[in-house]
C-alpha cells in the first residue's frame, strides 16, 4: 500500500508522537512540532508551522527552524499566498520539488512577504513540502519544511510522513487547546470565587462597621463617637469637613499643625468626579496616604470625609468607610433639621417676647428654653452686611456663631442667640447681684472685643452692633431690643466712626431717632438759623468759637488757649454771638435749646442733612 509508512517513519511517527504528548502547553507543543519534525525528515533543512488567526484572516508563523525567528514572525500570509498559503486552501500536502517551482510560487508574496522570507534565510529554498493541519474538517494551520541543498529532495515517504506529523499535532494542538480553555475556566473560577469572597468580607465588614455605626446612632452619641469609631478600628486620622472646608470632627493617634491641617482640607474638598479621591500627601514630616469621601451627594452636598492611613485602603475599608459616610451624611442631616427647627422655635420665640405681649404660653415657652423670667435681660443686635457669595456667607454666619458663643454665651450660659436673616439677636441674662449699668458695661466691653476680632478677619465694616438697655424681668425685654434697634438705626443713618453702640451711650442724640429730620431742621434753624446765615458769608469764627465754648463746657479761658486767642477777643466774640442769636447765655433754658440745637446742627451737617 503506497500510503504505508516504513518501520523507521512509523519509529519516527511514534518518537514525534511521544514528544507531542509528553506536554499540555500549547506553546511548547507548536516549539516541539518543527523541531521534531525537521529532526525525523532527512531532506528537511528547516522549516515554519503557520497558524491560521480567524480574527486577522492570517497564517501567522508560531515556531521556525532554519530561519531568523524575530523576522519570520512579522510574516502575514493570506489563505493562496506562497506556498504555504496555497497548501492552506487546497486543504493538502504539497510537494514543490524545485527552484523554478519554489520560486515560481514565492512570487505570489507581498513585497514586504518576500523582502521578509528572503532576508530570514542565508539562501532561497530548493524544494519544499507543506502539509494542512485539519481540525474538526477545518484547516487550523500548516507545516511548512525547506530543504536548502539542491542534491537534497523531498520523497513521497517524506510526504506519507509529514501527513501522519500534521495529523499527530492536529490532535496534540487540539488537546492543549482544550487544556488552556480548561486551564481558563479554572482560573475565571478562581477570579470568581476570590471576588466573591472579598465580596463577602468586604459586605461582612461593612454590615458589622454600619451595625456598629447605627447603634451610635440610635443611642444618641453623635459625630464625635462616630468619628473617633472610625478612628480606632481603621487605626487612621479621621476628619470631618462641612461643605465649606471648615473642619467639624478629628480624632487622631497623632496631633497635626495647622499648615498640615490646611494641606489636608485644600485635598479633601477639591472636586472630584470619582466618589472617591486617593493621594499621597505629606503631613509633618511623615508620608500618609489620603483617602476623601464626599458626605452627602450634589447638589446638596454636605462635606467630606478625609482618613490619613500609612498603607493604602483596599477596597473592603473603602467600601466599609463609604457605608460610614452614608450614616454620617444622615447624622448631619438630622443635625441640620434639629438646628433649623431649634432656631425657627426660638426665632419665633423671640418675636413673640419683642412684640410686647407677653402672656402665660410664652412664659412657658421661656421656661422650656431654660430662661428664668425673673432674671435681668439685655437685647443685643449684631447687623451683618454680606457682599460675598451664598458658600462664604454660610461659613462667615458659622464663624460670627462661634464667635457669640465664645464671648457672650460661655460668660452669661442662661442666655439665647437666634440668627435671622442678617442679623443675630442675642437675649442676654444676667443675675441681680449687681447693678444693671455695671453688666452693661461689662457687656458693651466684650461687644468691642467681639467687633475687634471681626476687624482681624476683615470683616469690621460689615458687622455693625447695638445694645439696648438692661431691664429687670423677661416680660420687659422687648424695650431692650427696640432701644437696640433704634441704636442700629443710629450707626445706619449716621455716619459716625462707631460700629458698637450702647443705647445708654446716645444721651441727647436719642433726639435724632425719635424725631424726623425735617422737624429737627426746624429747631435748629429757630435757634441758631441767623448765626448760620451770618457765618455762611464769613471765615466761620464765631460758629467754631461757639463749638470750642461748649465743648470745654464754658470754660473761658481753656476756650482761649485752644483757640489760640486772647480772652477779651473771646468775651467779643460771644457777645457778638448773643446780639446775632438774641439771647442771654447766661440764662440756663436757652443755653440749654443753643447747645442742643449746635449738637443736633454737628450730626445733621456730617450726614448731608440740609434744608
Amino acid at each position: 500500500m503506497n500510503d504505508a509508512l516504513t518501520h523507521r517513519q512509523l519509529q519516527s511517527l511514534i518518537e514525534v508522537s511521544n514528544v507531542l504528548n509528553s506536554s499540555l502547553d500549547i506553546d511548547t507543543i507548536i516549539d516541539s512540532i518543527m523541531h521534531v519534525t525537521v529532526s525525523v525528515i532527512d531532506a528537511a533543512d528547516g522549516g515554519v508551522l503557520f497558524l491560521y488567526d480567524r480574527d486577522q484572516g492570517y497564517l501567522i508563523a508560531k515556531s521556525t527552524t532554519g530561519f531568523d525567528p524575530k523576522i519570520l514572525e512579522q510574516v502575514r500570509l493570506r489563505p493562496g499566498e506562497s506556498m504555504t498559503g496555497l497548501a492552506f486552501s487546497a486543504r493538502q500536502c504539497l510537494i514543490f520539488e524545485d527552484p523554478e517551482e519554489v520560486e515560481r510560487t514565492t512570487a505570489t508574496l507581498t513585497p514586504d512577504n518576500l523582502r521578509m522570507m528572503l532576508t530570514s534565510v542565508p539562501t532561497p529554498p530548493q524544494s519544499a513540502i507543506c502539509a494542512p493541519i485539519m481540525s474538526k474538517g477545518e484547516c487550523i494551520g500548516v507545516i511548512t519544511l525547506d530543504s536548502f541543498q539542491p542534491d537534497s529532495h523531498f520523497t513521497q515517504e517524506d510526504i506519507r510522513l509529514l501527513k501522519a506529523i500534521s495529523h499527530q499535532a492536529a490532535v496534540a494542538l487540539e488537546k492543549a487547546q482544550l487544556y488552556r480553555e480548561k486551564q481558563r475556566a479554572i482560573r475565571q473560577l478562581e477570579s470568581l470565587n476570590y471576588t466573591i469572597t472579598k465580596q463577602n468580607e468586604m459586605l461582612s465588614r461593612s454590615v458589622d462597621i454600619h451595625g456598629h455605626l447605627a447603634d451610635l446612632v440610635l443611642s444618641g452619641e453623635g459625630l464625635s463617637s462616630i468619628v473617633r469609631y472610625l478612628n480606632e478600628i481603621f487605626r487612621c486620622q479621621t476628619l470631618l469637613f462641612d461643605e465649606v472646608g471648615e473642619l467639624v470632627e478629628l480624632a487622631c493617634h497623632r496631633s497635626i499643625s495647622e499648615n498640615a491641617l490646611t494641606s489636608i482640607k485644600q485635598i479633601a474638598v477639591a472636586p472630584v468626579d470619582a466618589a472617591k479621591n486617593c493621594s499621597v500627601v505629606e503631613v509633618d514630616g511623615s508620608s500618609f496616604h489620603l483617602v476623601s469621601l464626599p458626605l452627602g451627594s450634589k447638589p446638596t452636598q454636605l462635606g467630606f470625609m478625609a482618613v490619613l492611613s500609612v498603607e493604602p485602603m483596599d477596597e473592603i475599608d473603602l467600601s466599609a468607610l463609604e457605608h460610614a459616610c452614608t450614616v454620617i451624611a444622615l447624622e448631619l442631616v438630622k443635625a441640620q433639621a434639629i438646628s433649623e427647627t431649634q432656631q425657627r422655635l426660638k426665632g419665633e420665640f423671640i418675636e413673640g417676647l419683642f412684640s410686647g405681649k407677653v402672656d402665660e404660653a410664652l412664659i412657658q415657652q421661656a421656661r422650656h428654653l431654660k430662661l428664668d423670667p425673673n432674671r435681668n435681660y439685655l437685647a443685643m443686635i449684631i447687623q451683618c452686611r454680606h457682599h460675598v457669595e451664598d458658600m462664604q456667607r454660610v461659613n462667615r454666619r458659622r464663624k460670627l456663631m462661634e464667635l457669640v458663643n465664645r464671648i457672650f454665651i460661655e460668660r452669661f450660659p442662661h442666655s439665647l442667640v437666634v440668627s435671622k436673616q442678617d442679623q443675630i439677636i442675642i437675649l442676654l441674662s444676667f443675675s441681680t447681684a449687681k447693678s444693671t449699668a455695671s453688666y452693661t458695661r461689662q457687656l458693651t466691653d466684650f461687644a468691642h472685643q467681639f467687633h475687634w476680632e471681626i476687624a482681624d478677619m476683615g470683616w469690621g465694616q460689615d458687622v455693625k452692633i447695638a445694645l439696648g438697655r438692661a431691664k429687670s424681668g423677661l416680660i420687659h425685654v422687648g424695650k431692650s431690643a427696640q432701644e437696640a434697634q433704634k441704636g442700629l438705626q443710629f450707626l445706619k443713618s449716621y455716619s459716625i466712626n462707631k460700629n458698637v453702640i450702647s443705647y445708654s451711650e446716645l444721651g441727647v442724640q436719642r433726639l435724632l431717632l425719635q424725631n424726623s429730620e425735617e422737624e429737627l431742621l426746624d429747631f435748629i434753624q429757630e435757634t441758631i438759623g441767623p448765626l448760620l446765615e451770618y457765618e455762611s458769608h464769613r471765615k466761620g469764627d464765631l460758629l467754631s468759637t461757639l463749638l470750642e465754648y461748649l465743648e470745654r463746657n464754658q470754660n473761658g479761658k481753656e476756650t482761649a488757649e485752644v483757640l489760640h486767642i486772647h480772652t477779651n477777643t473771646l468775651n467779643y466774640r460771644l457777645k457778638r454771638i448773643e446780639e446775632i442769636l438774641s439771647m442771654d447765655l447766661t440764662d440756663s433754658e436757652q443755653f440749654l435749646n443753643l447747645h442742643l440745637a449746635v449738637r443736633l446742627h454737628q450730626y445733621l451737617d456730617a450726614n448731608g442733612f440740609h434744608r
